[in-house]
């Protein structure tokens, strides 16, 4: 059995006490071990003005007993003045009408609704999950209830009273509605699945190939099908916090998701329809797939497209200008007085360039010491790619409340792996306090801080390739980067063993099957994920690159724009992105050039993506293919090389299924990625190598732990 508070109830809210009576009630109605899920508050809302205008209080999925949705009230009987229909008169309370039966039985028309899209869910236009109401009374014992007569007539309501509050009665009294055979496995799964707004995540309403034989047809059982959002998922995506929260994870983790998932819950709850709320993120081409998915949670919360200019969130790149359009710096700095908001042309000239120039100007505006307060929330996605300026320049546009929530990956940024700790982002005040304190959890259960260690989005084949290719842990001359704690490999879903403390002792790194449920796991017939090839030439490379890219269209089924080409190095004419171009163009292959700054749009129809890696990064392609690998060699090019490896890193996890890396042969890079496949494609794949001297490391990859708190269930609700 699982248990999700979705709202976040006190017992100073009207009826709040009478909820969370029945809600801690509820939940011990039923074994642990039982198949079925409660949720308190789902996000569902009627934007319309119909009767019911919030939340429903319970909405119970159970093998058993199907769907039931529990209106609860904190009423006494001397409230409630007579019952007639599907009307209540009340007596002493605000409203002097109210229909809680009706509003319960609208909330759960509106949940059979996304059931009936589900193939798996609906008998013809019929839906299998019988659905029934009941109105809580927690205030209100049988011998009131009849009393007063309350439950004459045949249109009597289902009701739950103090007397049912007892383990074994409420559960006997939630049987007592059901009328129909258990739900078969496949129903509950699936309806368990749209219940945890997996829709909005999932592809096509079809079925997988049974059988099959091409990319096209593997690839099928990642974009088809329904999916669902795991418990931390909901968890996270469903509540608001009441002051700042950080989101860390690792590549694929689903943190864009959650983020857009938040915005559109704001943006349907009443709750919130007096924030001004911003959504920002770093790569320009994330804009349309970010947007779409709020729009895509929003429908299902509200039943209504998404308007962004009719609602109360901005979706604004980090920088904005006058070619970019709005932007979250440029919204501060345009109402900080005293400050000219600049362009990058303008202030590449005012500073110089500087890798970090988004930066530099926020640290302009910083030290105004005027910004105004702007936001009621700020909701960053790629907050790896932000520095502490741009961070605490957010910050101090918020109002006192600091609903700051921000979410970065774990060990994938193209500057370093490590993504810095709140301490380090915003420092500690005069008294020595932290400035954002994220231990522990707020009042209402709400954790501050969530490491999610799952990746949905690439095969395991790849995160090992990608983590031990970016780290260098098979690397001639031993590791350029690595992380030196258990914790901070656990952190993002590895199990280590070895010992740091001893410098040349072997460790061994592997991936639970658990942390990696990619749909083509274990398909091995689907592989290999991950390959690599070596070339004399550059024009033989990509001569081979164009060729395989035609092939997986011609032969293999997928779409162009399933196909992602990532040249590393430097861009200039002649390299690989402009000579792949005229490849492909011979082939008869259209091509979408991301690169170029005025093209937001990093995916269209019928063109294989070809894109720099700062472009790249937060997008995704069933096929990728890395061209240039011999970069991560090239020491003219970035000056570090922990620098190119961290762009070979993310160029891999761009990968959903199939990646592909290219390269001018170089002995060393060769021989290392002939040994790295050769570990990762074993049965039960693992890394070994020898642990380094911390001090010679160019990077020190050490993940801030201190600052999180261990949370069992019951504290989220």
């Amino acid at each position: 059995m699982q248990y999700f508070a979705s709202g976040s109830v006190s017992e100073d809210d009207p009826g709040g006490e009478a909820e969370l009576a029945v809600w801690a009630r509820l939940k011990d109605a039923f074994d642990p071990d039982e198949n079925g899920v409660l949720y308190h508050q789902y996000p569902i809302f009627n934007k319309g003005g119909h009767r019911f205008d919030r939340k429903p209080d319970f909405v119970l999925l159970h093998e058993e007993l199907g769907l039931i949705i529990v209106e609860c009230k904190g009423y006494t009987v001397d409230q409630i003045d007579y019952i007639a229909g599907e009307t209540w008169h009340l007596r002493g309370t605000r409203q002097d009408q109210a229909a809680p039966v009706e509003q319960a039985r609208d909330q759960g028309f509106h949940l059979q609704q996304f059931f009936r899209q589900e193939r798996a869910l609906r008998d013809g236009q019929q839906v299998k999950i019988p659905m029934n109401v009941m109105v809580a009374l927690p205030n209100i014992s049988y011998k009131e209830w009849e009393r007063r007569d309350l439950d004459a007539g045949p249109a009597s309501p289902r009701v739950i009273l103090s007397d049912d509050l007892t383990p074994v009665a409420l559960r006997e009294r939630l049987e007592s509605v059901k009328t129909f055979e258990p739900l078969s496995e496949e129903e509950f799964e699936a309806a368990t699945k749209v219940l945890s707004c997996g829709q909005p995540i999932s592809g096509a309403h079809e079925q997988p190939t049974a059988d099959p034989t091409t990319k096209a047809e593997y690839y099928e059982s990642v974009e088809k099908g329904l999916r669902g959002l795991d418990q931390q998922q909901q968890k996270i995506g469903m509540r608001i916090p009441p002051g700042p929260q950080q989101i860390r994870g690792i590549a694929g983790s689903g943190k864009t998701v959650l983020v857009a998932m938040k915005a559109a819950r704001i943006a349907a709850d009443p709750a919130y329809s007096d924030w001004d709320v911003a959504l920002t993120f770093s790569t320009k081409s994330l804009y349309n797939h970010i947007t779409a998915l709020v729009a895509r949670f929003y429908r299902q919360f509200t039943g209504e497209p998404f308007d962004e200019d009719e609602s109360n969130i901005e979706i604004i790149h980090g920088w904005g200008g006058e070619t970019t359009g709005d932007g979250l710096y440029w919204r501060v700095a345009q109402a900080t007085p005293g400050v000219e908001p600049l362009s990058f042309g303008d202030a590449k000239r005012k500073f110089g360039y500087n890798p970090n120039m988004q930066d530099r100007v926020a640290k302009e505006v910083l030290e105004t010491g005027g910004i105004p307060d702007l936001w009621d929330a700020i909701l960053i996605d790629e907050a790896q790619d932000f520095e502490t300026n741009f961070m605490n320049m957010c910050l101090a546009a918020l109002d006192e409340h600091n609903r700051l929530i921000w979410a970065y990956d774990e060990a994938q940024d193209l500057g370093t792996l490590t993504a810095p700790s709140p301490k380090r982002i915003f420092g500690t005040a005069d008294d020595g306090e932290l400035v954002v304190d994220m231990s522990g959890s707020y009042e209402n259960g709400i954790q501050k801080s969530h490491i999610m260690r799952e990746s949905y989005r690439a095969p395991q084949e790849v995160l090992l390739a990608a983590h031990t290719i970016g780290m260098g842990l098979k690397r001639e001359g031993g590791p350029v980067q690595t992380i030196t704690r258990a914790e901070g490999w656990e952190n993002i879903g590895y199990e280590l063993d070895g010992d740091f403390r001893k410098t040349g002792s072997q460790a061994t790194l592997s991936r639970p099957e658990k942390h990696s449920p990619h749909p083509l796991e274990g398909d091995r017939d689907a592989g290999p994920f991950v390959r690599s090839e070596w070339f004399g030439s550059k024009t033989a490379e990509i001569e081979w690159v164009a060729d395989q890219i035609a092939q997986d269209i011609a032969h293999e089924g997928l779409d162009p724009e399933q196909i992602l080409a990532i040249p590393l190095g430097p861009n200039a004419k002649g390299h690989g992105h402009y000579t792949l171009r005229e490849e492909l163009a011979e082939r008869d292959i259209d091509i979408n050039c991301v690169w170029n700054e005025d093209n937001k749009v990093f995916e269209k129809p019928g063109q294989v993506t070809v894109s720099r890696i700062n472009r790249a990064k937060g997008n995704e392609a069933a096929a990728v293919y890395v061209i240039g690998a011999e970069e991560i060699a090239n020491e003219d090019y970035l000056g570090e090389e922990v620098r190119r490896r961290n762009q070979a890193f993310v160029a891999i996890t761009r990968s959903r299924a199939w990646c592909t890396i290219s390269g001018i042969e170089t002995a060393s890079l060769v021989s290392e990625f002939d040994e790295v496949l050769g570990e990762i494609r074993k049965v039960d794949p693992e890394i070994t190598f020898k642990i380094p001297n911390a001090k010679e490391l160019d990077n020190e990859l050490e993940t801030d732990t201190a600052e999180l708190e261990v949370m069992t269930l019951d504290q989220f609700d």
